[in-house]
């Protein structure tokens, strides 16, 4: 969606693309602590692991570069203390009235972070009392957004979006029951999901309950068809599929500042995104997407997976030396 804004173009409907994330992280967080002893500080120090260096170095990338040429950064200037609450995932209002961090795609992961803090609390539960728990408190804070608060804080927990983690972990836990659409059916429901979304080209929801109904919903039918889909054995496994998932997060966070050192480019060379035929916008459009596929897997090797790699080995000597130490600190049996 934002390499159609070097050119001016509205493709809001590609933007449900959130939405997705958001019902596929419920998904995901349900199915790999279903069944196991997950410890509360071991889900969070996973999370945080996973999600923090990445953050952190692009988001002050994003400043430096905001700094140094931001015109080609959509001018996103921040405080010193806007910057210090974007690194601690506490959302806040900026200057455009928006609810977005200092790198704006940020956002997503002001909520990530709520719903893990949600879900590491209902580990502390017995498992068959879980799900129910985590559903009746994301749905309560949703609930919450009646009481007569305004600040960004407040705004993001009583979030509708928050729903969409919640449909994520019910269709996990349908997942794992073993059940499946018809083969066809499963078909059938992507293209509706598909088709849903695509709606929006008409009249894109602004947010709240009308995202999660036209955005949500749909993005919900997609994921149970693809599952589905999945297992009636109509997938092919493809590896530069699974490598582009497993760097999606780099992409993610990286494409922004992709695009804005395309945009620079492309002004310096004297194609202006208004200058030039369509044809030749298509082309610097698909260039601007490769680039930004091509920077996300150099950052997933050369950082984002090392660096996973390393915290999580030395984490894991930490409590392995806890563990050793509490042993030798007990009492012997008499």
């Amino acid at each position: 969606m934002h390499v159609g804004y070097i050119f001016g173009c509205e493709w809001r409907p590609l933007a449900a693309g959130v939405d997705l994330f958001f019902l596929i992280s419920g998904f995901i967080m349900w199915s790999v602590t279903a069944g196991k002893d997950m410890k509360f500080g071991t889900f969070l120090t996973h999370r945080l692991i996973k999600i923090v260096p990445l953050y952190w170095l692009f988001t002050v990338i994003f400043v430096i570069a905001s700094e140094v040429s931001p015109g080609s950064f959509g001018n996103f200037l921040s405080t010193p203390l806007q910057i210090v609450m974007s690194l601690l995932f506490i959302p806040y209002y900026g200057r455009n009235g928006d609810m977005e961090p200092a790198l704006g795609v940020g956002w997503t992961l002001n909520y990530e972070m709520f719903f893990y803090l949600i879900f590491a609390l209902s580990l502390l539960v017995r498992e068959r009392y879980r799900l129910p728990c985590i559903l009746v408190a994301l749905i309560s804070f949703v609930l919450a957004r009646e009481l007569p608060f305004h600040n960004a804080p407040f705004g993001l927990f009583t979030s509708p979006m928050l729903l969409e983690f919640a449909a994520g972990i019910s269709i996990a836990a349908w997942y794992r029951s073993g059940r499946r659409l018809q083969s066809g059916v499963d078909l059938l429901l992507i293209a509706l999901g598909i088709a849903g979304i695509a709606l929006s080209f008409i009249a894109p929801p602004e947010g709240g309950f009308a995202r999660v109904v036209m955005w949500g919903l749909p993005a919900a039918v997609v994921l149970v068809g693809s599952l589905s889909y999945e297992r009636n054995g109509s997938v092919r496994h493809i590896e530069f599929l699974k490598t582009l998932g497993d760097a999606s997060y780099a992409i993610y966070l990286s494409h922004l500042i992709t695009i804005g050192v395309c945009k620079y480019l492309f002004s310096k060379i004297g194609l202006e995104r208004w200058g030039v035929p369509l044809s030749q916008q298509l082309l610097l459009a698909a260039f601007t997407f490769l680039a930004s596929m091509a920077v996300g897997l150099l950052c997933y090797y050369v950082f984002d997976r090392p660096s996973h790699d390393f915290l999580r080995e030395r984490v894991s000597r930490v409590w392995k030396k806890r563990v050793v130490t509490s042993a030798l600190l007990l009492p012997e049996s008499t």
